[in-house]
């Protein structure tokens, strides 16, 4: 069933706090890629994204935050090189990545003890996502003639985006009874 409470309008708030939450994956994105060799700076900077874009959507709770976050990501980390793609094509793939996130938590409504599977399986399957349109979008034959490691390195993603899903929903457990999220969540 859609949850037709999650749509609602973004106020200004909201999308400052998007916007700074994406900074702060762009400006831990630099020092990643800076520091480790490419394979595990795919892998930390992936678990960044989803950790964050989970946090996003915990604290916005709105359908499309996550669309915005990776979106403006995307456009803040335009050049770096951290997911193995650059300039427009990072912003494709990242919106692709925001898609697939929006709608498994819009059609999908579970929760588990607290925690929303919604944005756990949402971030797991957005992160699998990534590799997969990377390679489509790069060479169509490519992909179809290394479909076992195009897999594979889903299936990293996958397990990488649920890692970052749950840490965030700790993170989110701890803060959600704070004054400052209790405010923001409340106000007009």
């Amino acid at each position: 069933m859609i949850a037709i409470e999650r749509f609602k309008k973004f106020k200004v708030i909201d999308l400052a706090i998007i916007l700074f939450i994406a900074l702060i994956w762009s400006g831990i994105g630099y020092f990643v890629n800076i520091f480790l060799t490419p394979q595990s700076s795919y892998v930390i900077s992936l678990l960044i994204a989803t950790f964050l874009m989970s946090l996003t959507v915990h604290l916005v709770r709105k359908a499309g935050s996550a669309i915005l976050f990776y979106v403006m990501g995307g456009f803040l980390m335009f050049g770096l090189n951290d997911l193995g793609i650059t300039h427009m094509n990072k912003i494709w793939i990242l919106l692709i990545a925001g898609l697939v996130f929006e709608l498994v938590f819009v059609i999908f409504k579970l929760e588990l003890k607290n925690i929303q599977l919604d944005i756990v399986l949402g971030t797991g399957f957005s992160a699998a996502s990534i590799p997969i349109t990377t390679a489509f979008l790069l060479s169509t034959n490519l992909a179809r003639s290394m479909i076992v490691p195009i897999f594979n390195l889903s299936l990293l993603s996958f397990i990488v985006g649920i890692v970052g899903a749950i840490a965030s929903f700790f993170l989110w457990y701890r803060l959600r009874t704070n004054r400052a999220v209790l405010r923001y969540e409340y106000m007009p």
